[in-house]
This record gives C-alpha cells, sequence and structure tokens, in this order.
C-alpha cells in the first residue's frame, strides 16, 4: 500500500490570542505598463483625460500577506515567479513579528 501523496489540512480556527495571522496569495503575469502619453489636466466641462498608448516593461509577479488582526498588507513584486522569490517574501513577512510570537499562515493550494 501506498501512502497518500496529498498534503494534510489542518485549519486551526482558534490560533492562540497573541499568534499572528497571515492570509498570503500571490498574482503572476501583472503587465507592467507604462503610458506614453502625459495625463490631460481638467478643464471647465472636460474630465481629465489619458492617453491610449503604453510602452509595455514585461510582467511581474505580485506576493501579498493579509495580517488577519491588524488588516494591514505587506507586498512585494518580484520579477521572476520562483520558490526563492516566494521563500524570500515569507522571511520578509515573518521578519515584522517578535521572535517569540506563533505565526499561522493560510496559502491558497496554487502556491
Amino acid at each position: 500500500m501506498i501512502p497518500s501523496s496529498k498534503p494534510r489540512r489542518r485549519y486551526n480556527l482558534a490560533p492562540p490570542q497573541h499568534a499572528a495571522v497571515f492570509c498570503i496569495d500571490e498574482k503572476t503575469a501583472i503587465q507592467a505598463l507604462d503610458r506614453l502619453d502625459p495625463v490631460l489636466p481638467l478643464s471647465p466641462g472636460r474630465l481629465e483625460r489619458h492617453g491610449f498608448e503604453y510602452k509595455r516593461n514585461g510582467t511581474l509577479s505580485l506576493y501579498a500577506a493579509l495580517d488577519v488582526k491588524t488588516g494591514k498588507v505587506t507586498g512585494k513584486t518580484a520579477e521572476r515567479h520562483n520558490s526563492a522569490e516566494f521563500v524570500g517574501f515569507l522571511q520578509q513577512v515573518v521578519a515584522g513579528c517578535q521572535p517569540s510570537q506563533a505565526i499561522h499562515v493560510c496559502c491558497p493550494d496554487k502556491i
């Protein structure tokens, strides 16, 4: 018999009172665009207007962590989408916590 390779999911619906709880997600392949024309200012009877032409600057990945208790969002953009960038982001999130504080992280399956 082969043991199951599926990860076990354990949700702690009541984490310790002083624990840091983060919901972490990522958005990949965001187009980094830059407008070529300046924004046209408001004038009497006209709204602010934007040019429609833009320059492509490649793609970025966005990592975000929501601190459930405070509502503070920590974010990071990365040019590459790999595990080293994600681990670096996790280290950045953990660095903002106290050393003795318990840390709970909720991640979707796709990460």
